[in-house]
C-alpha cells in the first residue's frame, strides 16, 4: 500500500500527538519515501553481483591476452627494427 504526502503528514501529526516531536520525528526518518517496495533488499543484489563478479573475470581474461597480443606485438617490431638496421648496414657495404 503506497500512501500519499498528506497521508504521511497526517500520520506524523498523530504520532506527534502521542509520542512527542522527537520519537514522531525519529520513527519518520525510518520509514521509507513511497513505500517498501522500492526498497532494495540483500536478494535484490545478488544477480547484480554475480553480473559483476562473471565480468571481473571476462575482464582478467581479455587482459591476459591483451598482454600476451602487446608482448607479441613488441617482439615482431623490434625483431623488424633489428632487419632493417642489418639490411641497412649490408646496403652501406656494397
Amino acid at each position: 500500500m503506497i500512501i500519499s504526502e498528506a497521508q504521511r503528514f497526517d500520520m506524523q501529526v498523530g504520532l506527534r500527538s502521542h509520542l512527542g516531536d522527537d520519537v514522531a520525528n525519529i520513527l519518520m526518518e525510518h520509514l521509507p519515501p513511497s513505500g517498501w517496495s522500492d526498497v532494495a533488499r540483500k536478494q535484490d543484489f545478488e544477480p547484480i553481483s554475480y553480473r559483476i563478479s562473471n565480468i571481473e573475470k571476462e575482464l582478467t581474461r581479455i587482459n591476459g591476452t591483451l598482454k600476451v597480443i602487446i608482448g607479441g606485438v613488441l617482439t615482431v617490431s623490434a625483431a623488424i627494427i633489428v632487419l632493417l638496421i642489418q639490411l641497412n648496414q649490408n646496403i652501406s657495404s656494397l
